[in-house]
Parts: C-alpha cells; structure tokens; sequence
C-alpha cells in the first residue's frame, strides 16, 4: 500500500533555506553587537537606584548594594591611609549602610592602569592613588571628580644592585632601569635623573610592574629599579640590593606629590557620605599615628620600622583630605610635568575638575557630630575648599549629541543588513542556477549526442564567475560583521572611546606608527625572536616526536616529564624564565620555545603512531634499515601531522611572544602595546593587535604554501 506524504513546493524550500542563512547572518550581528553594548554596561552599584519597595529585605547585608573602591597594591590588599583605615574599621559600611549599601575595597597590582580600566568599565566608583594617575585618566576622557587630596607623600626609593657598580645617582648613565610607565615611578625616575642631569633617553628603561621589575633585579636582569618603600628590605638585608636615593627624604617640593580621592562623576555629587568616613579615618590617623603604622604594618607586610620610616612625621600633612591652594597647586605642577614630558597631550583645568560640594558638605556634617559650633563647621569647610571655585555645569546639548551618535551607529547595522540579505540570497541563487544548469546538460546530452542541445558554455562560465564573486563576499559578511558592530559600539557611545576607539582613529595610528618605522622595528624585533624559539621548538620537538613515536620505551622513558611540563601555563613561566635568563632575548626565546614545543611534539608522535601498519610490515619485509624506514614509510605518513602541530605551534608562539614582552621588555611589538596601554593609547593597543593579526596571517600562508609542497600527495587525496 502506498502512503502518500504531502511535501513542501521545491520554491518554497529554497526561500526557507535563505531566510534561514539571513537568519544567522543577522544573528551572529546581533550577538556581536549585544556583546559589545552589554561589556559596555556599568556593573557598578552606583548605577541608578531602584525604586522598588523592597521592605525589609534592604536591612540585610547580603541585599546592600555595594560600593567598589579601587587603589594601588604591591601584593596586599591594603592602602596605606585614610582609605584604608576607613576600609578596616568600617567607618564606610557605618555611614553607607543606612542609604542601602555596602563597602568594598580591591587592591590592583597593576596600579594606575588597570585602576583606569575598571572605572572606564564601571566596575569601580571610587579610586584612591597618585594624582599623576588621576591627571592620566582625566586627560584621556575618563569622567570623574576630584573629591578630595588624601595624601602628600614619595613613597619610591631607586634600589640597585650591589654587583651593578652603582652608587650613586650620577651612574645611571647606560643602566638597564626597571620602572612603571603611565604611574607616579616614572615621574619619580624622571625627576632623580633630572638631579644628576641626566635624560630619560641615557638610560635604557625597563617598563614592567613593581613586583617584577624587583625579581628581575635581584637576579641580574636589571641594575636598577624603582620600588615602593618596604619591598627591597629583604634584598637588602640579604646584601643584594642597596638604596640609591629615598624620595621621601629628598626635596619635599620636588619629590612630594599629592594622592587624590576621585570618582566617577555620575555618583559623586549626591553621596558625600564617603568622603565623611574618609575624614573619620585622617582623625584616627592623626589622634593616634603610632596605632596607625602598626595597623599598616601589619596588613601591608612590611616591618614596624619600614612603616616608620615611609611615613611624614606630621599626619596632617601626609593624610591631609583637603583641597587647599598648596595641594591644588601641586596637582598643577604635576600636570606641568606631564605636559612638559609628553606624557599626555590634553590640558585639565583642574579648577573644572575638582567639586568642592562634597567635601564642604562631608566637614560641615562630621564637625556636627562632634559637637563643633555650625559657625566653626562652616569655617573649616571653607578653609579646606580654598583652593578650587567648583565645577562648572555640563552641556545642554548631550541629548542632541547622544541622537547623533546613535543615528550614526544605526544606518550602518541596516546597511549592512541588506547587503548581507542581499549576499545570501544572491549566492543561494547563483547555486541553484548553477545545479539546473548542470541537470539540463545531461538531459540534453542524453537525447542528442551530438551535444546540439547543450547549454551555452558562456552562460556556464559567467555563472561560475558569478559564484565565486558572492562566495567571496559571503566569506566576507562575518569580518564585516565585526567592523559593523565596533562601529556601532564605538559611535553611538556604548563603550567609552577611552577603551574602544574608533576605526578610523586606529586605521591613521596604524599609518602614522608604520610610517614613523615604530611598529616596524618592533614587529620585526618580535618575528626575530619567534623564528628562534619556534626553530628550536621544530627540531627538539619533531626529534623527540619521532624517537617517542617510534619507540615505545622511549615513549615511556619521557612522557611523565613532558606531561608534567605541558600542564603550567604558558604565562606562568615568564616570571622564572625573566629571573634565569634575564629580560634580554634569552627569556622571550625560552618562553616561545616552551610554548611551542608541545604540540609539534605531540602532533609528531600523533603522525609517526598513525603511520599505516602494513606498510611498515612490507618495509620490513624488504628488509629496510631503520632510517630508510623513517624516510620512505614514517616521515611521508606523518608528515600531514607534523604541519598540523606546526601551524598551531606558530600561533601560540605569537602569543606567547606579546604575552612575554608584556611582562619585562624595552621593545618588541608586546612591549610598543603595553607601554600604550599604561599612557591609555588604546589606538596604538588595537593597531598593535591588528598588526600581529596581519603578521600571524602572513606566516600561517607561508607556512601552509611550504607545506603543500612537502606534501603534494595530501592535495591529489583530498582532490
């Protein structure tokens, strides 16, 4: 019996088939895009507060809101001073909690850098460190406020190594110094260079973070480094290191700089509760500053006597939490000093940037609890706000700017969409075409052998043509997809410009640092130290790959060891290799060797173990030697496998490269990014990245062409 089975119409299918493709298209868009729109969220607590009846649920902890304050670590989760002491005893949570929110302090080893990605991401509302940090990010577009001066201190110290030959500040000259860029130990090494008259330029200057720039110093990578207080006394007490100059015991007016308390401007205005709790903790600090270094010592570390020494005998002037004329005026010189040292391009009226609401009104409401009369209140916020007049408003016209941008985001998307439509439709078409086409040929070579029947070859190969042009375009919608929403994110304003610049801005930093031959020195600089390690990693790996493959007692002999090695992060080498080799090209040729050996390796014996058993039978049966063995059955057979493990040994050596001259490097393409980063150049971060993209490519094609023509057989089989 026949069951009859009602099927879709052959037009309908097809239209279902290219909706469905525009479908995905559209999709993988969208995706891209929400992605990009929901990074570029807050996901701070300071966002709008919620006007939902929440009862009593707000009474406990665990529905308070919280507050991230970010600040400078050199290991501990601690700040030393007033934002610390206000973390530790609480007199956040005690003025917070009542407005439904809750404390939380982070401490970032990666210092002003990272403290600038967190707030541009909202991750964080308020940061205590350096005012040079602060002046940085307000130069580059971050909008915060200055609330208040918390500190006036130097607390680096320029430490060498006792086998360097240095002893003073007048031999720097020709010294590998290790510093942190786009921070206050940049402007601190300037300035003790400046006292020995020396440029930046007579030194060779190491960017890496403090923790690493000491490690490497202690074991011969640099000869100097500069240091937070505290972190060389166990060198020192070892005779390895020896203090070279001490900013705090230098010229105050020199090497003293304010630190700031500032937050992101969208919260600062309407809780000046925090800036209360800060003032109750300078009124610990100053009643009772024994208890406070012994407090610091204690959560930072670092030896009672190591405290003392860091910390100005006065705890009014080192924890001062004003806004006076002479620290107003101190943040202006600092400003100068980047100005003057092309640190940042971009002028901040300090006046404009700092709000002096806040801490008035945190004075006048403190000095009530403690009983002061209103009229002293009001004198005393008065004194401590002298030195700024107040924010001026912003602009009336944000909201026609915000339809702007949006407008510019969207005609893009829609553009976009229709060609992609118009792409996938265009190539299933041509497709279709194409397979009538053929089905008419042999229908009409079937009933005429003489082929007077057949189809017009110019017709047959202007469809090919046509297939190849729209299989070409389609390969293109997903790249041009991710244009498209960078556009969008960048040009309506949902990610910051700060962190993701637009286009056009990356595409003239990638002329101007190719033309200038910066990017090009450093790209070959990096190619130069890949092409050694990887070489290396392609003959011991390769050499391992096939004793192990071939021999199983061998195999058995080394596997543990390599399996143990294979497992640690690539990263995690780099510290100990930097310390072994030095941050010269033995460490970054170390580092990209490991990387890159374990999967030439493992591809390797993959290949020699796959090898097909019966032709290795009859090599023996022919009674071939072993290494014709190898040559004529094993290397041909494995050879497929060994490009595999090859290839993706190539794209890990580039990773493993920028990762390493990140970390301890004065050049090369990871190092040119990072140091753009700590200044936030993000242009220069995505035109390096970009760079390497285009370089990684170029390689891979090579490396894909050199092996096509090792192995011709692979390209006949899969044909």
């Amino acid at each position: 019996m026949r069951i009859w089975a009602w099927e879709w119409p052959e037009s309908w299918r097809i239209r279902s088939l290219a909706v469905t493709r525009l479908a995905a298209v559209t999709a993988v868009v969208a995706l891209l895009t929400a992605t990009f729109l929901s990074a570029a969220l807050p996901q701070s607590a300071m966002a709008e507060e919620s006007n939902e009846t929440n009862g009593t649920q707000q009474e406990s902890t665990a529905d308070l809101k919280t507050v991230r304050f970010g600040f400078p670590s050199s290991g501990s989760n601690w700040n030393n001073g007033v934002l610390g002491v206000a973390l530790e005893k609480g007199y956040l949570n005690d003025y917070l909690k009542p407005l439904g929110y809750k404390a939380e302090g982070t401490g970032f080893v990666g210092a002003a850098p990272a403290l600038h990605e967190a707030l541009t991401a909202g991750d964080i509302d308020y940061v205590d460190y350096a005012g040079f940090a602060g002046i940085l990010g307000k130069s580059k577009g971050i909008d915060t406020t200055l609330l208040a001066v918390t500190g006036y201190n130097s607390g680096w110290r320029l430490v060498a190594s006792t086998k360097s030959g240095i002893n003073s500040i007048n031999d720097l000259k020709g010294k590998k110094v290790a510093y942190q860029r786009g921070a206050t130990p940049q402007m601190y090494l300037i300035k003790v260079l400046d006292q020995a008259h020396l440029q930046f330029s007579d030194i060779e200057a190491v960017n890496a973070a403090l923790p690493d720039g000491l490690s490497t110093l202690a074991t011969g990578g640099v000869d100097a480094a500069v240091v937070s207080a505290g972190q060389e006394q166990q060198l020192v007490n070892e005779g390895k290191v020896k203090v070279i100059h001490a900013g705090i015991k230098a010229d105050k007016k020199t090497f003293y700089e304010p630190s700031t308390l500032i937050a992101r401007t969208d919260f600062a205005k309407q809780h000046p509760d925090v800036t209360v709790a800060v003032l109750k903790a300078k009124d610990d600090i100053v009643k009772d500053h024994d208890a406070f270094e012994r407090l610091s010592a204690q959560r930072s570390g670092n030896p009672l006597s190591v405290v003392q020494a860091t910390e100005v005998p006065d705890p009014n002037v080192g924890h001062p939490v004003t806004l006076s004329k002479n620290l107003i005026s101190s943040l202006e010189s600092v400003q100068d000093f980047e100005l003057k040292n092309k640190l940042i391009s971009n002028t901040v009226d300090v006046q404009s940037w700092t709000d002096p609401e806040p801490l008035r009104k945190a004075i006048i409401e403190y000095e009530q609890e403690k009983k002061v009369p209103a009229a002293t209140a009001k004198q005393d916020a008065s004194a401590a706000v002298a030195g700024v007049t107040g924010a001026e408003s912003g602009s009336s016209d944000a909201a026609a700017q915000t339809n702007h941008r949006l407008l510019s985001a969207v005609l893009p998307i829609v553009l976009y969409l229709v060609v992609a439509g118009v792409v996938a439709f265009g190539r299933h078409g041509i497709r279709r075409r194409i397979e009538r086409l053929r089905s008419s040929e042999i229908q009409a070579t079937a009933k005429d052998s003489n082929g007077e029947n057949a189809i017009n070859p110019a017709a047959e190969h202007g469809l090919a043509v046509a297939k190849k042009v729209f299989d070409t375009l389609f390969v293109l919608i997903l790249p041009l997809g991710v244009f498209i929403a960078w556009h969008a994110a960048s040009a309506s304003g949902a990610m910051s410009s700060i962190v993701l610049p637009s286009i056009s801005s990356v595409g003239q930093t990638i002329v101007e640092q190719l033309t200038t031959g910066t990017f090009r020195n450093d790209l070959l600089i990096s190619v130069s130290r890949i092409l050694k390690g990887y070489s290396l990693a392609a003959v011991f790996g390769i050499f391992f790959g096939v004793i192990m493959g071939m021999s199983l007692s061998a195999n058995r002999f080394f596997m543990l060891v390599f399996k143990s090695i294979r497992q640690i992060p690539m990263m995690a080498w780099v510290p100990l290799l930097v310390m072994w080799f030095g941050i010269g090209e033995g460490s970054k040729v170390a580092v990209i060797f490991l990387a890159s050996f374990f999967p030439i390796l493992m591809n390797t014996i993959s290949g020699i173990t796959r090898v097909d058993g019966k032709l290795v039978e009859v090599g023996r049966m022919y009674q071939l030697s072993k290494w014709r063995l190898f040559r004529e059955i094993y290397l041909p057979g494995a050879l497929p496998s060994i490009f595999v493990g090859l290839k993706l040994a190539l794209g890990i050596s580039w990773m493993a490269v920028v990762g390493s001259e990140m970390i301890a490097a004065s050049s090369g393409i990871g190092f040119r990014i990072n140091d753009a980063r700590s200044l936030m150049d993000y242009s220069i971060v995505f035109a390096g990245m970009i760079v390497i993209a285009v370089a990684g490519v170029l390689m891979d094609l090579i490396l894909t062409a050199i092996s096509k023509a090792a192995t011709p057989w692979e390209l006949v089989r899969k044909a």
